[in-house]
C-alpha cells in the first residue's frame, strides 16, 4: 500500500531531522515530546504494515473479502495522512518547504483520502458488513 510507504518516508525524514537538527545546545530528538511523537509514529506505521500483511495472507489463501480491503484503506490512508501531518510539524518551519518530503506526502495523501473512496464510504461498507444493515442504497 502506497500510503504506508509515504508514512514510513515521513517517519524517516522526521527521525533524521530530529537527530541532526541542533537547537538549544543539542539535537532536538533529546526532548521528550519529540521522542513520544516518533514512538507513536513508529507504532501506527507498524500496525498499518501488519494490517497490509494480513490482507496479503488472506488474498494468498483465497479468503480476502472487499470489506477487509475497505478496512485497510480506511485505516491506512487516514494513518498515513495523520503521520504526514505530525512529521511536518516536527520539522518546524522547514516542514512546509520543498526541501523535505512530508508536505508533499501530506498533499498527496489528502487526495488519496478522497479518491480511494472516502473514509466515510469505507465506514459505511464496514458498518453494513458488521450489522447486516445497509445505511445507503
Amino acid at each position: 500500500m502506497g500510503a504506508v510507504g509515504a508514512a514510513r518516508d515521513c517517519f524517516e525524514t522526521a527521525r533524521e531531522y530530529q537527530t541532526e537538527r541542533d537547537q538549544f545546545g543539542g539535537p532536538i530528538a533529546r526532548f521528550q515530546i519529540q521522542q513520544e511523537k516518533l514512538a507513536e509514529m513508529a507504532t501506527q506505521i507498524t500496525l498499518a504494515q501488519l494490517l497490509a500483511y494480513r490482507l496479503a495472507d488472506l488474498k494468498e489463501r483465497g479468503d480476502l473479502r472487499p470489506q477487509q480491503v475497505s478496512m485497510a484503506k480506511r485505516n491506512n490512508v487516514r494513518m498515513a495522512r495523520d503521520q504526514a501531518r505530525v512529521a511536518r510539524e516536527m520539522l518546524g518551519g522547514n516542514g512546509i518547504t520543498t526541501d523535505y518530503s512530508p508536505m508533499r506526502h501530506m498533499s498527496n495523501l489528502e487526495t488519496v483520502y478522497t479518491y480511494e473512496g472516502t473514509h466515510d464510504i469505507h465506514s459505511l461498507i464496514l458498518g453494513e458488513d458488521l450489522t447486516g444493515i445497509a445505511a445507503f442504497e
